[in-house]
């Protein structure tokens, strides 16, 4: 019976709050339409966990850049750790299988390595973030990279590099044929 009540309720409530299209309405406009800004501010506060890769110490941007499948261990380690008088909230320990051996290599030494780009002018975005960091301590794993693509903007004295790591998602849609 208690059932049947709510059932009845909420069919009854639903049309109250449906929408209907009536001939009054106007079709929308360009006007009508209004932009969403959403300003991204980071917390700069909180403390990071130490990050590990295969025993040495390298930083957290690996997280973004690194085959997930090439992972055979993490370890989470809670609590405040004191490495090299930095103070770090936990620690995590990221092992690769035994066959895989990262081929790591900060942003700053990719961009000598594959433009005559002076750093002050280069942006670089990874699968659609940009990153915003210190480009010698970001590291990736080149293994995992399976496209670069420098873009001059002349206008505006920027390079935007742009890194695509080999996630299965990337791998589809570089294989996807598109006819124009």
């Amino acid at each position: 019976m208690k059932k049947i009540i709510i059932l009845i309720i909420s069919i009854l409530t639903s049309s109250a709050f449906g929408q209907k299209k009536t001939e009054n309405s106007r079709p929308v406009s360009e006007q009508d339409t209004i932009i969403k800004v959403v300003n991204v501010i980071k917390y700069k506060g909180k403390k990071e966990p130490a990050y590990y890769l295969n025993g040495e110490l390298i930083n957290q941007s690996i997280l973004k850049f690194i085959d997930p499948n090439k992972i055979e261990n993490l370890k989470v380690e809670k609590g405040n750790i004191e490495i090299g008088n930095t103070q770090y909230d936990g620690k995590i320990t990221i092992e690769t299988k035994n066959n895989y051996k990262p081929n790591l290599i900060s942003l700053n030494d990719l961009r000598k390595k594959y433009t005559e780009v002076d750093e002050n002018s280069v942006l670089f975005q990874i699968n659609n973030d940009v990153i915003d960091g210190d480009y010698s301590k970001y590291v990736i794993d080149k293994n995992y990279l399976l496209k670069l693509t420098i873009n001059k903007l002349e206008n505006r004295n920027l390079t935007l590099i742009k890194l695509i790591s080999k996630s299965e998602e990337n791998i589809k849609k570089s294989n996807e044929i598109i006819i124009r």
